[in-house]
């Protein structure tokens, strides 16, 4: 039913950023961190999306970063990039005193991509393609440790869907979430490196491949991003639920859809249970029972 950990650390506690995270992510970058990577400060404005956390000059995108590990192997990977039919960021080695790796103050830097967001339901066949390439240049990356010590509520909900982690929520979350792990099976296929939040984190361009920004990696079965990015799309930007179907990839389609519904109720039961639901996640549960409904009966 859930993947072999046996040879896995136990998972850290789960955690919550609370008020002094907020607050530094509230005041920006520093101006050590502007200046060591080159960042034009004077020109410095807040970029939509990103809960108005993420920064750019024109040239250069600021970000606070959650996780440094996870950050640096991030920027490792795309600094090596070779694949020429998808794009990813540039990464921006800050240069510093005492700065060390991808990041200083909390900030990571990489060059602002051309290209723009896709239409929600127009393009979504383009978000295919791009995380198909994309997931094809990542597929022999060796699995790195700082997985295991993630401790926020997006790998809670990777550890719900994968590694059999406790229910952690409110009761409406709770039955839902119940209904879908009563019908987890085994999934024999490799584990590889995926990008967890596809759907709204490709880049489109008339003149340039497509990019893949904002990656949040997990080493999962290959067809796991396209799952999440299937029933988000269904739960989250009113695609039709045939969706599903036109989608299915592989023999173990059905079981990736269940866990890809578990994965993200893991942080919408966490924040409901706490009080702390925003945005989407609002109505999440509301949302997406009828997509339980339409995954639990293929």
């Amino acid at each position: 039913m859930t993947r072999a950990t046996a040879d896995r650390p136990h998972p850290p506690a789960l955690r919550l950023l609370d008020a002094s995270d907020w607050e530094w992510r509230r005041r920006g970058p520093t101006r050590r961190a502007v200046r060591a990577v080159g960042a034009r400060g004077e020109d410095l404005r807040r970029l939509p999306g990103g809960s108005g956390h993420v920064w750019t000059d024109g040239r250069l995108v600021l970000k606070p970063v959650g996780c440094v590990p996870e950050h640096t192997w991030v920027c490792e990977v795309y600094a090596a990039w070779r694949s020429t039919d998808v794009r990813v960021p540039e990464p921006v080695a800050p240069d510093a005193p005492g700065a060390a790796g991808w990041s200083v103050d909390g900030w990571g830097a990489h060059v602002l991509l051309p290209g723009w967001d896709t239409e929600p339901l127009a393009e979504v066949e383009r978000v295919r393609e791009a995380g198909d390439a994309f997931h094809d240049a990542v597929r022999d990356l060796p699995r790195p440790a700082f997985p295991d010590d993630r401790d926020d509520p997006w790998a809670y909900g990777d550890r719900l869907a994968w590694e059999d982690a406790e229910p952690d929520a409110d009761p409406a979350t709770l039955a839902v979430v119940e209904r879908l792990r009563a019908h987890l099976a085994p999934v024999p296929a490799p584990d590889q490196a995926v990008h967890g939040d596809l759907l709204p984190n490709v880049l489109v361009h008339d003149r340039l491949p497509p990019a893949v920004i904002d990656w949040p990696p997990y080493f999962r079965p290959a067809a796991t991003a396209l799952a999440i990015a299937a029933t988000d799309a269904v739960t989250f930007r009113g695609a039709p639920l045939s969706l599903l179907d036109d989608w299915a990839t592989g023999p173990h389609w059905d079981q990736l859809l269940v866990r890809a519904l578990l994965y993200r109720l893991g942080p919408t039961g966490v924040f409901a249970r706490r009080n702390r639901l925003m945005g989407s996640l609002v109505t999440h549960v509301d949302r997406v029972v009828s997509v339980v409904d339409a995954a639990l009966d293929r």
